[in-house]
C-alpha cells in the first residue's frame, strides 16, 4: 500500500521533470495553473473539514497543535542552521535596496486561508441542503483532491525541468547537500518534540515535519492518510514557514546566509528564491537551488512513508 502511495506521488513529479517544454506560452499557463490547483486542493481540505464531527473542538485542537509544531520545528531548524553558519562561512553580496511587500504576503495568505473557509462553508451547505450521504461526499472530495494533487505535481516537475536544473549540479553542491541534511534532521527532532508535547504518536510528528514548507503537498497527502485534522496542522505549519522566511531572510542574510536560505525550506527553490538572490547576491543562488530541489524531491517520499506508518 505504501509503495502504491509513493508511486502515486512520485510518478507525476518525475514524468513532469523528464518532459521537455520549450514554449513560453505553455510554461506561463502552467505557472498560472499551479496557483489554481493549490486553491482547489485547499478548497477540498475545507470540504473534508465540513464533514467532521465535533468540528469546533477539532479547530481548537488544530490551532494548538499547529503552534507547537511551528515553535519546535522552526526552532530546531534555526539552531542547526546557526551551527552551520558558524562552521561553514559563505560570502554574500550586499543587498541592493530590497523592499519586501508585507501587504502582498498577507493578501496571498488570506486568499489561501479563504479557499479553506469557502470549502468548509460550501461543504456544510451541500450536506445540509442536498441529499448527499456522507460516504459519497467524502469519496467525491477525495477524488477531486487526488486529481488536483497529481496534476500539481506534474506541473511542478515541468517547472523544475524548464528552469534548466541539472541533477549533477544539484547533488554536487556541497552547501546544498549539507543544508538539506540539516533541515531533515532538525525538522524530525522538532516534529517528535511537538508530538510528545501534544500526546501524539512520534510517527505523526515525523509526518507533519516532512513537508518542509510545501503546504499544498503535505496538506493533501496527510489528509488522505491521517485525516483532515493532521492535514490541516501540516498545512498551517508549512504555510507559516513562508511567512517566517520572508520576514527573516532580509534581516539575517548578511550574517547568517545558510540560516537565511534554510529558513525557506522547499520554497527556497521558487517563492523565496528572488528574495534570496536580492538579499544575498548571485553567489548564494546555486546553494538555494540545490537545497530547494533536494528538499522538493525528498518531501513526497517522506510524507508518504511516515503518513503510511502512522496510520
Amino acid at each position: 500500500m505504501m509503495l502504491l502511495n509513493l508511486l502515486w506521488i512520485l510518478a507525476p513529479l518525475f514524468i513532469g521533470f523528464f518532459t521537455v517544454v520549450r514554449s513560453k506560452t505553455i510554461l506561463k499557463i502552467i505557472d498560472h495553473s499551479l496557483m489554481a490547483l493549490i486553491y482547489l486542493i485547499l478548497l477540498v481540505m475545507g470540504l473534508n473539514l465540513s464533514a467532521m464531527e465535533n468540528l469546533n473542538s477539532e479547530l481548537s485542537k488544530i490551532l494548538w497543535q499547529t503552534a507547537s509544531y511551528i515553535v519546535c520545528i522552526l526552532g530546531m531548524n534555526m539552531l542547526f542552521f546557526y551551527y552551520l553558519d558558524k562552521n561553514l562561512p559563505v560570502k554574500t553580496e550586499k543587498a541592493g535596496g530590497y523592499q519586501s511587500s508585507t501587504l502582498s504576503l498577507v493578501f496571498n495568505a488570506v486568499k489561501l486561508l479563504g479557499s479553506i473557509v469557502i470549502g468548509l462553508v460550501l461543504g456544510k451547505l451541500l450536506l445540509a441542503n442536498f441529499s448527499i450521504d456522507l460516504p459519497t461526499f467524502k469519496h467525491i472530495a477525495d477524488w477531486l483532491g487526488q486529481s488536483a494533487l497529481m496534476t500539481l505535481l506534474l506541473c511542478v516537475g515541468i517547472q523544475l525541468r524548464s528552469n534548466g536544473i541539472s541533477l549533477k549540479a544539484v547533488f554536487l553542491n556541497r552547501y546544498g547537500l549539507i543544508l538539506s541534511v540539516a533541515i531533515i534532521l532538525s525538522s524530525f527532532l522538532g516534529g517528535m518534540l511537538a508530538a510528545m508535547l501534544n500526546g501524539r504518536p512520534l510517527l505523526e510528528g515525523l509526518a507533519v515535519s516532512s513537508g518542509f514548507g510545501w503546504y499544498s503537498l503535505s496538506a493533501s497527502v496527510l489528509q488522505k492518510s491521517l485525516g483532515p485534522t493532521v492535514g490541516s496542522v501540516a498545512f498551517f505549519n508549512d504555510l507559516f514557514r513562508e511567512f517566517f522566511a520572508f520576514a527573516v531572510i532580509p534581516l539575517i542574510m548578511a550574517r547568517l546566509p545558510l540560516s537565511a536560505i534554510g529558513s525557506g525550506g522547499a520554497t527556497s527553490l521558487d517563492f523565496v528564491l528572488p528574495l534570496i538572490q536580492k538579499t544575498g547576491g548571485i553567489k548564494v543562488v546555486p546553494i538555494a537551488i540545490s537545497f530547494g530541489f533536494i528538499v522538493n524531491i525528498i518531501a513526497p517520499f517522506l510524507l508518504v512513508l511516515f503518513g503510511s506508518l502512522a496510520q
